[in-house]
Formats: structure tokens, sequence, C-alpha cells
């Protein structure tokens, strides 16, 4: 089982634009989602990702997540 800390897998955060005072500056702020860079799936948790079928990161764990389904 690959863990999303591999190198060989790709998440990427996702940001939404806020304006900044009342100049119409914006600035990008996480909103606290993780999007898969193969499916497009999004989620809160790097484990409970809602892939596609066919997504090579499907059984893409954190160590701890794949530790407690082995117990």
């Amino acid at each position: 089982m690959k863990s999303f800390a591999d190198p060989s897998t790709t998440f990427e955060l996702v940001f939404e634009e806020v304006r900044v005072g009342d100049g119409g500056l914006t600035a990008p702020r996480p909103t606290g989602e993780i999007r898969c860079t193969e499916c497009g799936a999004t989620a809160l948790n790097i484990d409970d990702f809602p892939h596609e079928q066919d997504c090579p990161q499907r059984f893409v764990h954190s160590r701890w997540y794949a530790e407690q389904l082995q117990d």
C-alpha cells in the first residue's frame, strides 16, 4: 500500500481567492481540502478520498491508517 507521502503520488492543496481590503486585490486562502491530481476528487482527510474507480491513487493512505487496517 502506498503512502500519500510517497514521491510517486500527487495531491495538491485546494485554494480559493478571497478579497483583501477594498482595493479589489485578492489573495489565495487554503480551504482545508486536498485534491487528487489524477482523478480530481477532493476531501478533507487524506484517508477518506472518494477516488474514481480507475484512479491509480485509489488505495493511497497514510501509514497510520494502513496500520489500523492491519490490526
